[in-house]
């Protein structure tokens, strides 16, 4: 059984208050959002997350068989960016790295690549990276929402923390968010309930169904579910229609909506508090695709805790930026060329 040896997380110190981006547009925001700064972008929160994830699990570049980096933010088609995360963490020429872009299922996507990396004996030991800093246009809805950050696991079979102990997964042909190669931003379809029952509710209730029935257990037996947290409301329905009410606590309104890293950031935070046995339910979904975890807290969790900063840490860290400057952060502001 495969399971997680260290993990890392990176959130932006810079915010931005929803309320800023909303006003000039007629709309609201209630909370604020990670942004990324002057000099950051997705490949430097990876790796800063990659890092951290090292140091908690105590490995070296030339312990990881493969790294596998889930984004959907990626700005490149042609070309990998997780060689250069393997670079700079000196991770060994012949090891294994891999993309999986083009949806916000991708880190659930990486994390079973690598399971099944290990399983099949091709790797003893490998990094699952996840990303997010979406592209939003001026006035759309995911530019009040979508915020910044990165998490990192180290996964493996020798001295884990936590055992994954099932995954399922499941897959349809809806469709809600998507940005073509031509785009500059992210779209969607406009229709918010749609989305949360056709879309997210269903296709985490049918993963989550298939992951009970594989591992012979109930929702009563985890003690927290944790689920792509798109704002505080939309978990809630999946949790209802599953019959779980425990779930990790909301941080749109501390961060925002950070994609496909989401549930993943969330479970390092439920990591951080765990204690040997608590098992936890973890969901990712993107665009009619979802990926059930069972993760299990083992023995020596609290002895790996301290050795970074953690996500608590992260978002108490704070400033702000006003709209302009987000902007032009965004890339959605710029000066004449002259």
């Amino acid at each position: 059984m495969s399971g997680i040896i260290g993990y890392g997380v990176y959130v932006p110190k810079y915010r931005i208050k929803q309320q800023d981006i909303g006003i000039p547009w007629g709309s609201f925001g209630m909370g604020e959002k990670a942004v990324c700064g002057w000099d950051e972008d997705i490949i430097s929160m990876a790796a800063e997350a990659l890092d951290n994830a090292m140091k908690n699990a105590g490995v070296k570049g030339g312990d990881i068989g493969a790294l596998y980096m889930g984004t959907a933010s990626s700005h490149m088609v042609e070309t990998h960016l997780s060689p250069i995360l393997a670079e700079l963490h000196g991770i060994s020429p012949h090891a294994t790295v891999l993309d999986l872009p083009g949806t916000l299922n991708a880190v659930g996507n990486a994390l079973s690549t690598c399971m099944m990396a290990i399983e099949a004996k091709t790797i003893d030991c490998g990094i699952v990276v996840g990303t997010e800093n979406r592209m939003v246009g001026p006035g759309s809805d995911g530019e009040v929402s979508f915020g910044a950050a990165a998490v990192a696991m180290v996964v493996g079979t020798k001295n884990t923390i936590a055992d994954i102990e099932g995954v399922a997964s499941y897959r349809t042909l809806f469709l809600d968010r998507w940005r073509n190669v031509k785009d500059p931003w992210v779209s969607n379809l406009f229709d918010q309930r749609f989305f949360r029952d056709d879309g997210y509710a269903k296709h985490i209730q049918e993963a989550t169904n298939a992951l009970l029935a594989k591992i012979n257990k109930k929702t009563a037996d985890f003690k927290m579910a944790i689920f792509p947290q798109v704002d505080a409301r939309v978990p809630a329905g999946a949790g209802k229609v599953l019959g779980i009410k425990n779930l990790f606590p909301d941080l749109t309104g501390v961060i925002g909506d950070v994609g496909g890293v989401s549930p993943f950031l969330c479970l390092t935070g439920a990591l951080d508090q765990a204690k040997p046995g608590d098992r936890f339910l973890v969901a990712s979904y993107g665009s009619g695709m979802a990926t059930a975890f069972s993760i299990v807290a083992k023995e020596g969790i609290e002895k790996s805790r301290g050795k970074t900063k953690n996500l608590e840490k992260y978002i108490a860290r704070k400033s702000y930026v006003d709209y302009p400057a987000y902007l032009r952060l965004m890339g959605n502001l710029r000066r004449v060329p002259y």
